[in-house]
């Protein structure tokens, strides 16, 4: 199973609520939301889970955003709980020095078991604190960095591993240098090395920041199988890059690139995801979606491709 870590941002949301609405979202892919503010499109893509009876994992306790303030105010609060409530939303616990009283108060507020619960490891030091809260059970599932010496001190437990699969670098047109890199192998391996999942931040990146700027260059990211079923990643960057004028300009010439690209790998029908086939309805038309929607469409075709790699794995 797949477990990609989703922040609450609007157009990350809206990936996932269209390839949901539209049935291409493997149901091997279980999303993890972590909110960055209660939304209106949070609380329409968390409904839409519900409405198509698909599983979804919702943080509690979120630590990114401003979310983690203002669920202090008791009508957000109260919002929030319901939506942990509702019967396809697997709770999520972010692990720290508190969590006896979190879990304690979360267990008060909404219909949990603890069984049911999510726990995500960051500090080793915390181990010991899961251990006395979970002294004669499991949790649902423990996504913890994909680490060895996590591993060791918890392989009685229901394991998913997480890593930071994508290369952050400082600007986008830095990427002008690195055309393609190896990005993951983790679906074909990790059964093998005692997960029962896999986890990471898509082609976004664990880094957050909510700082928005218009960008020198036009940069995005595209995922594809490689010969040995591995997977590398495209980025494709524009060219006239010496200041911020004419992004739309700038996404025409990185499209250009990546339809050049994508021509010649569409034999892989793999590849004919919803998200490509509408860059390449931006190429034949000449249109410009909007930076928001690039990054949408990115995310959208890496979780669509996921989710056909998985359902085609030989058992």
């Amino acid at each position: 199973m797949y477990y990609p870590i989703i922040r609450g941002r609007q157009y990350d949301l809206l990936a996932l609520r269209e390839l949901l609405e539209k049935n291409l979202l493997s149901e091997k892919v279980i999303p993890v939301i972590e909110p960055t503010k209660l939304s209106p499109t949070l609380v329409s893509t968390i409904n839409s889970f519900k409405e198509n009876s698909r599983k979804i994992i919702l943080v509690s306790n979120p630590k990114i955003g401003s979310f983690h303030g203002e669920l202090a105010m008791p009508s957000i609060y109260s919002k929030f709980l319901s939506l942990m409530n509702l019967d396809n939303v697997i709770i999520g616990h972010q692990l720290n020095g508190n969590s006896k009283n979190e879990i304690r108060k979360l267990s008060d507020d909404v219909s949990l078991s603890l069984e049911n619960l999510v726990i995500f490891h960051t500090e080793r030091k915390f181990i010991q604190l899961y251990r006395e809260i979970y002294s004669s059970f499991k949790a649902y599932l423990n996504i913890i960095p994909s680490d060895n010496s996590f591993r060791r001190q918890l392989d009685d437990q229901n394991l998913v591993g997480l890593s930071d699969k994508f290369n952050k670098l400082p600007r986008n047109a830095d990427y002008l240098e690195i055309e393609s890199e190896f990005f993951s192998e983790e679906h074909l391996f990790y059964e093998k090395e005692g997960y029962i999942g896999f986890s990471d931040y898509s082609i976004v990146g664990a880094e957050y920041n909510t700082s928005g700027f218009a960008p020198y260059a036009v940069a995005f990211h595209i995922v594809y199988p490689n010969s040995e079923g591995g997977l590398e990643i495209m980025h494709f960057v524009s060219d006239s890059n010496t200041d911020i004028s004419d992004p739309a300009g700038k996404f025409s010439e990185a499209l250009e690139k990546m339809m050049s690209w994508y021509y010649d790998i569409k034999a892989d029908k793999r590849m004919h995801t919803l998200a490509m086939q509408s860059f390449e309805d931006h190429h034949k038309k000449g249109t410009y979606p909007g930076l928001a929607t690039i990054k949408k469409l990115s995310i959208m075709h890496h979780l669509e491709l996921m989710g056909s790699l998985l359902s085609s794995r030989v058992k």
